[in-house]
Protein backbone atom coordinates (compact mmCIF):
# COMPACT_ATOMS: atom_id res chain seq x y z
CA UNK A 1 0.00 0.00 0.00
CA UNK A 2 1.22 3.38 -0.91
CA UNK A 3 -0.35 7.04 -0.76
CA UNK A 4 -0.43 8.53 -4.14
CA UNK A 5 -2.14 12.14 -5.86
CA UNK A 6 -6.09 11.13 -6.33
CA UNK A 7 -7.53 11.54 -10.07
CA UNK A 8 -10.96 12.79 -10.95
CA UNK A 9 -11.51 9.58 -11.68
CA UNK A 10 -11.13 8.38 -7.92
CA UNK A 11 -13.50 10.89 -6.73
CA UNK A 12 -16.86 8.88 -6.43
CA UNK A 13 -14.74 6.29 -4.57
CA UNK A 14 -13.34 8.50 -2.21
CA UNK A 15 -17.24 9.89 -1.72
CA UNK A 16 -18.65 6.60 -1.16
CA UNK A 17 -15.48 5.96 1.83
CA UNK A 18 -16.70 9.56 3.37
CA UNK A 19 -19.70 8.48 3.49
CA UNK A 20 -19.20 5.50 5.14
CA UNK A 21 -16.95 7.57 7.70
CA UNK A 22 -19.73 10.07 8.40
CA UNK A 23 -21.95 7.04 9.29
CA UNK A 24 -19.62 5.83 11.07
CA UNK A 25 -19.05 8.94 13.23
CA UNK A 26 -22.91 9.90 13.41
CA UNK A 27 -23.32 5.98 15.08
CA UNK A 28 -20.57 7.08 17.58
CA UNK A 29 -22.36 10.66 17.99
CA UNK A 30 -19.28 12.55 16.68
CA UNK A 31 -20.08 15.30 14.34
CA UNK A 32 -16.71 15.56 12.22
CA UNK A 33 -18.36 16.61 8.66
CA UNK A 34 -21.98 16.22 7.32
CA UNK A 35 -23.59 15.87 4.17
CA UNK A 36 -22.93 19.24 2.84
CA UNK A 37 -19.21 18.32 3.53
CA UNK A 38 -16.96 17.24 2.19
CA UNK A 39 -18.70 17.46 -1.37
CA UNK A 40 -18.05 16.08 -5.40
CA UNK A 41 -17.09 19.95 -6.18
CA UNK A 42 -14.49 20.46 -2.91
CA UNK A 43 -12.97 17.09 -4.10
CA UNK A 44 -12.40 18.12 -7.69
CA UNK A 45 -10.72 21.57 -6.79
CA UNK A 46 -8.91 19.48 -4.50
CA UNK A 47 -7.80 16.95 -7.09
CA UNK A 48 -7.07 19.84 -9.73
CA UNK A 49 -4.81 21.26 -7.18
CA UNK A 50 -3.13 18.46 -6.73
CA UNK A 51 -4.29 17.70 -2.61
CA UNK A 52 -6.47 15.29 -2.46
CA UNK A 53 -4.30 11.89 -1.89
CA UNK A 54 -5.52 8.50 -1.39
CA UNK A 55 -4.17 4.84 -0.18
CA UNK A 56 -5.55 1.73 -1.79
CA UNK A 57 -5.61 -1.87 -1.22
CA UNK A 58 -6.27 -4.38 -4.02
CA UNK A 59 -7.63 -1.54 -5.94
CA UNK A 60 -9.55 -0.40 -3.58
CA UNK A 61 -9.80 2.96 -2.00
CA UNK A 62 -9.24 2.30 1.88
CA UNK A 63 -7.91 5.75 3.22
CA UNK A 64 -8.06 9.58 1.96
CA UNK A 65 -6.02 12.75 3.20
CA UNK A 66 -6.23 16.45 1.73
CA UNK A 67 -3.75 19.18 2.84
CA UNK A 68 -2.51 22.24 1.41
CA UNK A 69 -1.52 25.53 2.69
CA UNK A 70 -4.77 27.32 3.29
CA UNK A 71 -6.40 27.48 6.68
CA UNK A 72 -9.87 28.10 8.14
CA UNK A 73 -10.82 31.81 8.80
CA UNK A 74 -11.00 30.09 12.61
CA UNK A 75 -7.75 29.40 12.24
CA UNK A 76 -6.48 32.65 12.73
CA UNK A 77 -7.82 33.12 16.06
CA UNK A 78 -5.84 30.61 17.44
CA UNK A 79 -2.09 30.84 19.47
CA UNK A 80 -0.23 28.54 17.13
CA UNK A 81 3.28 27.72 18.31
CA UNK A 82 4.43 28.40 14.99
CA UNK A 83 4.68 31.47 13.80
CA UNK A 84 5.65 31.62 10.59
CA UNK A 85 4.08 31.02 7.62
CA UNK A 86 5.28 27.91 6.67
CA UNK A 87 2.81 25.58 7.81
CA UNK A 88 0.63 22.86 6.18
CA UNK A 89 -2.93 22.18 6.88
CA UNK A 90 -4.49 18.91 7.05
CA UNK A 91 -8.36 19.46 6.29
CA UNK A 92 -9.29 15.76 6.24
CA UNK A 93 -8.22 12.58 6.82
CA UNK A 94 -10.27 9.70 6.69
CA UNK A 95 -10.19 5.54 6.69
CA UNK A 96 -12.95 3.11 6.01
CA UNK A 97 -14.35 1.89 9.04
CA UNK A 98 -13.44 -1.71 8.34
CA UNK A 99 -9.71 -0.33 8.07
CA UNK A 100 -9.83 1.77 10.79
CA UNK A 101 -6.80 1.42 13.73
CA UNK A 102 -4.41 -0.70 11.09
CA UNK A 103 -2.34 1.70 10.99
CA UNK A 104 -3.60 3.18 7.98
CA UNK A 105 -4.72 6.47 8.99
CA UNK A 106 -0.85 6.38 10.67
CA UNK A 107 0.41 6.09 6.49
CA UNK A 108 -1.63 8.91 5.73
CA UNK A 109 -0.25 11.17 8.55
CA UNK A 110 3.22 9.82 7.76
CA UNK A 111 3.08 11.17 4.30
CA UNK A 112 1.77 14.47 4.91
CA UNK A 113 5.02 14.71 7.73
CA UNK A 114 7.09 13.69 5.50
CA UNK A 115 5.98 16.04 2.53
CA UNK A 116 6.17 19.09 5.21
CA UNK A 117 9.95 18.28 5.97
CA UNK A 118 10.79 17.39 2.41
CA UNK A 119 9.16 21.05 1.52
CA UNK A 120 10.65 22.67 4.39
CA UNK A 121 7.12 23.62 6.24
CA UNK A 122 7.67 24.66 10.37
CA UNK A 123 4.69 22.91 11.75
CA UNK A 124 1.33 20.62 10.47
CA UNK A 125 -1.80 21.98 12.00
CA UNK A 126 -5.45 20.05 12.00
CA UNK A 127 -8.80 20.20 13.53
CA UNK A 128 -10.42 17.52 15.13
CA UNK A 129 -14.28 17.14 16.44
CA UNK A 130 -13.53 17.65 20.54
CA UNK A 131 -15.87 14.45 21.14
CA UNK A 132 -13.34 12.13 19.04
CA UNK A 133 -11.69 12.01 21.44
CA UNK A 134 -9.75 8.72 20.27
CA UNK A 135 -8.83 11.09 17.79
CA UNK A 136 -7.29 13.38 19.63
CA UNK A 137 -5.15 11.23 21.62
CA UNK A 138 -3.90 9.84 18.51
CA UNK A 139 -2.60 13.03 17.28
CA UNK A 140 -0.56 13.75 20.70
CA UNK A 141 0.84 10.08 21.14
CA UNK A 142 2.31 11.54 17.76
CA UNK A 143 3.73 14.64 18.90
CA UNK A 144 0.50 17.07 18.18
CA UNK A 145 -0.49 19.45 21.07
CA UNK A 146 -4.09 21.11 21.65
CA UNK A 147 -3.34 24.75 20.73
CA UNK A 148 -7.19 25.70 21.22
CA UNK A 149 -10.68 25.43 20.37
CA UNK A 150 -13.05 26.82 17.76
CA UNK A 151 -16.82 26.58 17.19
CA UNK A 152 -17.58 26.18 12.99
CA UNK A 153 -20.76 27.99 11.65
CA UNK A 154 -23.72 25.16 11.81
CA UNK A 155 -21.52 22.82 13.74
CA UNK A 156 -22.85 21.26 16.95
CA UNK A 157 -19.82 21.32 18.91
CA UNK A 158 -16.26 22.95 19.49
CA UNK A 159 -13.53 21.64 17.60
CA UNK A 160 -10.01 20.84 19.10
CA UNK A 161 -6.69 22.66 17.44
CA UNK A 162 -3.70 20.62 16.95
CA UNK A 163 -0.38 21.77 15.37
CA UNK A 164 2.92 19.39 15.30
CA UNK A 165 5.96 21.43 14.84
CA UNK A 166 8.40 19.72 12.34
Amino acid sequence: MKVEKAKAGNILEVMYLLQHCIDDFNDNSVYQWNTSYPDYFRLLREVENGTLYIIKYKGVCIGTITFDEQQEEAFNEIEWENKSDKFIVIHRIAVFPSWQKKGVGRMLIEFAEKFAKENNYQSIRLDVASSSSHLIKLYESIGYACAGDILYPKQKETFKCLEKVI
